[in-house]
């Protein structure tokens, strides 16, 4: 009888391999990139042609492999990074598998160059499918270049699945933005189709690096962050609650600058972002994680995209309080934009004369003179910013003339992007504002300080009711009002065993409910303040949250609250006089964000040089 199971040959191994491995062209890019990082490269050159499927190539300038390891690199599970298994405890390098290069080189044609700075010549060598053609001795600068082309050439049911050219440049540009990301110390250049898309700096700082990647409009909403514990350091960027994005793109993480994907870290930041961020919307952050090797574990899949921590309560804690303190010191007003381009091309002929080339200092100033405007031929130069400590003019100027662009440490970034914060407003919210009116009964419009602010009434109400309520159940006060006619609700069954699972934490908030039968339950009292709910869609809508997760008592309280509270709201509601300064008045005892429980904006600011400017008063 003949033998059914057989050793299969190292050419189908390799194969088998790349399949995890060499997914489209973006992950042969990706391995290649990270062993120039282990090699410590500090200029790193990566140009494709046709998305990578047809060309790849990867130069380095760092330590080169040696004649005599050329041939084994190639073979599977060959790694520098490793002897055993207890290395995998405190793995420092990006790579370690020792998979890569065989998988790459088992499906496609693969040119390696290749020297390092104490070997007198460099090596050559030429791989079709796994095999090793040629070998020579070449003349060629320090460091690694590798050529990849025809990916796949010998596995058709896998082109088959490639997308199209345009499709794998963008997977390309991503990851390559996000390894350039994790590493400001080392120049990238990216080449696509002979165009130059970017080059990084490499001088390390993460700022510029930013700048030479992503668009300008967004660094500008970008706050630094540095955080760091006895055994953890975060350091990076998080984005002001009002600049976000439909997906999670942007939530940029680094573990030891190794670029991950953590579900822990992204629920850490959007926690964090609670009732700041319109529904359905993610921050932006940049953000790199330096642990203890020791404390993860990064031999989780071949992507190694994937990182284990050993106290997820931890990190955790130290991000979500990270985040959420520096957004309450940082958070600025929202303002109140509108695109006009006639404005945006106007002539120096246009100018106003009066003010045409002066540069001078606004005389207007708030009650302890920390924030001022100046004007250079009639624009501003830099709004309200702070200028506590600065005793004169000159000072004033040299803050003023700061260019970002050139000089983004934390400070300078800080300097630079100051604008009205969300606690300084707050703090001077009862000072000198008249109240103009109210619009379509549901905006309060006020006058203070050079500036119009909008404030939207029930936004605002909601707020304050969500506050009243939590710190109501976190007084053990919440007081609850009876039904006249106790609410019966039949729900679904697996609806029925989350409720009644739950029923100690409704009790608690001021909801009085009891089964009531088969998959029923009566509600016969409810919190005072939210009123008489007008329907129970908000309990329905808490379930399905609850199915789906398991949440802790704490999100539990604050988001049935923030359900319950948007039931006592009232549309359309006219106001008097002292109705508004009632209402300005509690929303000064407000700490940031500004923004209701659902994250809907509170307050919308626009200045006085902004409308003259629209008006074609000043250019």
């Amino acid at each position: 009888m003949s033998k059914l199971i057989k050793v299969l040959n190292d050419l189908t191994i390799n194969k088998i391999a790349a399949g995890e491995v060499v997914e489209g062209p973006y992950s042969v890019i990706k391995e290649l990139i990270e062993n120039a990082i282990d090699a410590k490269a500090t200029n790193i050159t990566v140009e494709i042609k046709e998305g990578g499927k047809k060309y790849i190539r990867i130069s380095d300038n760092g330590a080169g492999i040696y004649h005599d390891d050329i041939e084994v690199a190639f073979m599977r599970h060959a790694t520098s990074k490793i002897i055993d298994l207890e290395d995998l405890d405190t793995i420092s390098t990006l790579g370690f598998r020792g998979e890569a290069l065989a998988s790459i080189a088992s499906v496609s044609h693969v040119e390696i160059v290749t020297k390092p700075k104490d070997q007198n010549y460099g090596i050559s060598v030429n791989i079709v499918g796994g095999k090793i053609l040629s070998k020579k001795e070449v003349g060629c600068p320090d460091g690694t270049t590798i050529i990849v082309k025809n990916l796949f050439f010998n596995t058709p049911a896998r082109l088959k699945f490639m997308k199209s050219p345009q499709a794998e440049t963008t997977k390309i540009s991503e990851m390559l933005s996000r390894l350039s990301l994790s590493k400001p110390d080392i120049v990238f250049k990216y080449i696509n189709n002979n165009n130059i898309m970017f080059t990084t700096p490499g001088n390390n700082n993460l700022g510029q690096t930013i700048l030479s990647i992503l668009d300008k409009d967004l660094f500008k909403n970008l706050i630094p962050l540095n955080e760091s514990t006895n055994d953890i350091t975060i350091r990076g960027f998080i984005s002001q609650p009002t600049y976000v994005r439909g997906n999670r793109s942007y939530e940029i993480l680094f573990v030891n600058n190794r670029y991950i994907k953590s579900k822990l870290i992204y629920k850490a930041i959007e926690d964090a972002y609670k009732e700041k961020l319109p529904i359905n919307k993610f921050p932006i952050c940049i953000l790199n994680i330096e642990i203890c090797p020791r404390h993860i574990d990064v031999n989780v899949h071949p992507a190694k995209t994937e990182v284990k921590f050993h106290n997820d309560t931890d990190i955790y804690n130290l991000i979500y309080n990270a985040v959420i303190n520096k957004l309450s010191e940082k958070t600025t007003l929202s303002k109140l934009t509108f695109e006009n381009k006639q404005f945006n091309n106007k002539s120096s002929n246009d100018v106003d004369n009066t003010r045409k080339s002066e540069d001078y200092l606004d005389t207007s100033f708030n009650e302890n003179k920390s924030t001022y405007t100046t004007y250079n031929n009639n624009k501003p130069i830099e709004t309200q910013i702070s200028l506590k400590g600065v005793h004169n003019t000159n000072e004033f100027r040299e803050i003023k003339d700061m260019n970002i662009e050139s000089a983004v440490t934390e400070k300078n970034f800080d300097d630079s992007h100051q604008e009205i914060t969300q606690k300084n407003f707050l703090d001077n919210l009862l000072y000198n504002y008249r109240v103009v009116g109210q619009l379509f009964n549901t905006y309060i419009i006020l006058e203070k300080n050079l500036s119009m602010y909008l404030i939207d009434q029930h936004a605002a109400h909601e707020k304050l009711v969500f506050n009243q309520m939590l710190q109501e159940f976190n007084n053990g006060s919440i007081v609850t009002q009876s039904l006249l006619e106790p609410k019966i609700l039949e729900l679904a069954h697996e609806d029925f065993l989350v409720v009644t699972q739950h029923i100690d934490r409704f009790q608690k908030l001021g909801f009085k409910m009891e089964c009531f039968g088969h998959n029923t339950i009566i509600i016969r009292e409810v919190p005072l303040i939210m009123g008489v709910p007008r329907d129970y869609s908000f309990l329905i809508e808490l379930l399905d949250q609850l199915k789906s997760e398991n949440y802790s008592d704490t999100y539990f309280n604050e988001t049935i609250i923030r359900k319950s509270c948007r039931e006592a709201i009232k549309a359309n509601d006219r106001l008097n006089i002292s109705e508004i300064t009632k209402l300005i008045d509690d929303l000064s005892s407000l700490e940031p964000p500004l923004t209701c429980p659902h994250g809907r904006p509170i307050i919308l600011s626009l200045s006085k040089y902004e409308i003259e400017k629209s008006f074609k008063r000043i250019q």
